[in-house]
């Protein structure tokens, strides 16, 4: 049972969560998350965080927290007796049942529907509505029809831009992640699916995806959610943040040297999980794709344990577009701001990889990077946004890696 403690209204300052005993009898009981040991004493979120990790990782990011907040306010202009501000519990549970990330459910202490029961998934054909319910929403043009549209659909897990739940045409339940208003001319959806391909290319396990062209110049990514095995049987899963034990605000200097420890621990096939995670730094190099934070990276439940979830918010970035850079440093002896992969191969035994097998690593990367420009075509992104993006893939460091042992790939 989890226990909200408030401050100043709907502000949530703690949470006391408690197992069921008979869960704990159960065979298959496991930690929701690192700061929940299987114990029958009521536990207290860890100093500093309002939430556990398991139940952090179960509720919305920024954008599902703004749409959640949204429809609140246009309930509550309709009807004085609601409160006029809401807080992070009522993010928890606002999030439709439907969709919510991972395994968990929450349902209130007397019984009832699972929270929440809004509707919680559209279909593909519904994109064209969703796109512009959207569009409304960011301009600040949004009716409320708008709002409780994108509160039933749009609620998904995860990040700042828009996204929406929808049912693939193979019937699972996948994200659709939707153009922003402030995108400019750049189709990020189709990059992101650019870096996806790169990845599966590598060798690296991704989602299944697909991608929906919106007009000319911008697409519709459409990602099966891993979480989420066949007939949409729920899968549990917590960030590598949850994983590391670390709140809101921590982590910036976390490297992904000290993350290896983690994934040794938790993986039920640390030699595999080690070797992929491995490629994906390299990846994240090669395309700068700087943010990688620590939500970006999960765990899925396998077994009696945990695997790495498949790779996902992949986004290469030219140097020149400056921003906000939320980079993982390789090592402490890296720059996050300038990552290099002689940092990595340095700590190749940290992923459990010989000098040999690191070099093979990285030329299967590599190789896959450098071909980046034939997938830009086949994936249809304009020769425009192809010369804006050049910058990203780093061929100062793909020279680094045709210059190792072992390598196949060709000159450039």
């Amino acid at each position: 049972m989890l226990r909200p403690s408030f401050q100043g209204g709907r502000t949530l300052a703690s949470t006391a969560f408690q197992y069921d005993t008979d869960f704990l009898a159960r065979a298959d009981r496991y930690e929701l998350s690192p700061d929940l040991p299987l114990v029958s004493s009521i536990q207290y979120a860890p100093e500093g965080q309002a939430l556990f990790g398991a139940f952090a990782d179960a509720a919305p990011d920024d954008w599902g927290e703004r749409i959640i907040e949204a429809h609140h306010a246009s309930r509550a202009r309709r009807d004085s007796s609601l409160p006029r501000a809401i807080g992070k519990f009522d993010f928890l549970i606002g999030v439709a049942d439907q969709t919510r990330m991972g395994a968990l459910r929450l349902q209130a202490a007397e019984g009832g529907d699972w929270l929440s029961s809004d509707a919680g998934v559209a279909n593909l054909h519904d994109l064209a509505r969703i796109l512009e319910a959207a569009g409304r929403y960011e301009t600040g043009e949004a009716t409320d029809e708008d709002v409780a549209y994108l509160n039933d659909v749009a609620t998904s897990p995860g990040g700042a831009r828009p996204k929406a739940n929808v049912v693939a045409p193979n019937g699972r339940l996948a994200i659709a992640k939707l153009p922003h208003s402030k995108d400019g001319n750049s189709d990020v959806e189709g990059w992101e699916a650019l870096a996806l391909t790169l990845a599966g290319n590598a060798g690296l396990r991704t989602p299944a995806w697909s991608l929906e062209r919106v007009g000319r110049e911008k697409s519709v990514l459409i990602s099966e959610r891993f979480d989420r095995a066949e007939k949409n049987v729920r899968v549990g899963y917590i960030s590598a943040r949850t994983a590391l034990g670390l709140g809101i605000y921590d982590g910036d200097r976390t490297t992904y040297e000290e993350f290896t420890d983690t994934l040794a621990e938790l993986s039920v096939n640390p030699r595999v999980d080690l070797h992929e995670m491995f490629g994906r730094v390299a990846l994240n190099v090669l395309i700068r794709n700087v943010d990688d934070h620590w939500r970006n990276h999960g765990f899925l439940r396998a077994g009696n344990g945990w695997r790495l979830a498949p790779v996902f918010d992949l986004n290469p970035v030219p140097r020149r577009r400056g921003g906000a850079i939320f980079a993982r440093p390789i090592s402490r002896e890296d720059d996050p701001r300038d990552r290099d992969l002689r940092v990595l191969l340095k700590i190749a035994d940290s992923f459990q990889l010989s000098q040999d097998a690191a070099y093979a690593v990285l030329h299967r990367v590599a190789d896959a990077v450098a071909g980046w420009p034939r997938v830009a075509d086949d994936l249809g992104i304009a020769q425009a946004q192809r010369d804006a993006m050049a910058d990203a893939f780093d061929v100062a460091q793909l020279d680094y890696v045709r210059a190792l042992p072992g390598g196949s790939m060709p000159g450039a």
